[in-house]
């Protein structure tokens, strides 16, 4: 993996989350320590899949998982989905959409090379977006559930209305467009075969 001054906002991220943990640690929230540390341990995953398989992955793509399981933390720990909603909940689709769909972007292009499937750029850049509404609709799958069974989360209830989960899904949709945009005018300077040249599956 490269190292750049951005990973470096990744770390900060990283040590936010950790510090949210602390903080419901010593304030006795356990749930919310755990789902801190869960958090956590998710923004590693990333670090230790590029160094399995030898991939040089940009730093935003850190970056970017970090700042979406940051922002699920704090509104947790720290009440940002209730004091700020319905805002803060909206910017948390929009980042974590994003997140998503950058990751749908790179693992269908390591798909097309291990499994020699030979995709064109506009498969790869359609299954883009579907990936990134895929997980959405399982996210707001998710949040039903954990109100239906649960009666809400630690912030509260996941789902006000089909109004709210009809934005939610907007903003996902949005995050994983700019994503495939932004595909576009990357392939026009560059191959695919640039992302995974080099990178291995570990036995």
């Amino acid at each position: 993996m490269e190292k750049s001054y951005g990973i470096y906002l990744a770390y900060f991220f990283m040590a936010l989350i950790a510090l949210n943990a602390l903080r419901a640690l010593f304030r006795g929230e356990y749930n919310a320590m755990v789902t801190a540390v869960l958090m956590l341990g998710m923004t590693v995953i990333p670090f230790v899949v590029a160094k399995r398989m030898n991939i040089n992955l940009p730093w935003f793509v850190f970056f970017l998982v970090a700042l979406a399981l940051w922002i699920h933390t704090a509104g947790y720990v720290q009440g940002y989905y209730t004091t700020f909603y319905p805002y803060y909940d909206k910017i948390a689709h929009i980042v974590s959409g994003t997140a998503v769909a950058v990751l749908g972007f790179l693992g269908v292009i390591f798909v097309d090379k291990y499994m020699k499937m030979n995709l064109n750029t506009w498969f790869i850049i359609f299954f883009t977006i579907i990936f990134g509404m895929a997980m959405g609709a399982a996210w707001e799958i998710y949040e039903f559930l954990v109100d239906f069974f649960f009666g809400g989360s630690l912030a509260g209830p996941m789902q006000n209305s089909l109004n709210d989960t009809m934005l939610d899904m907007m903003f996902v949709l949005a995050g994983s467009i700019v994503v495939a945009l932004l595909g576009v005018f990357w392939f026009k300077q560059h191959r695919k075969e640039e992302i995974t040249q080099g990178a291995r599956i570990p036995v």
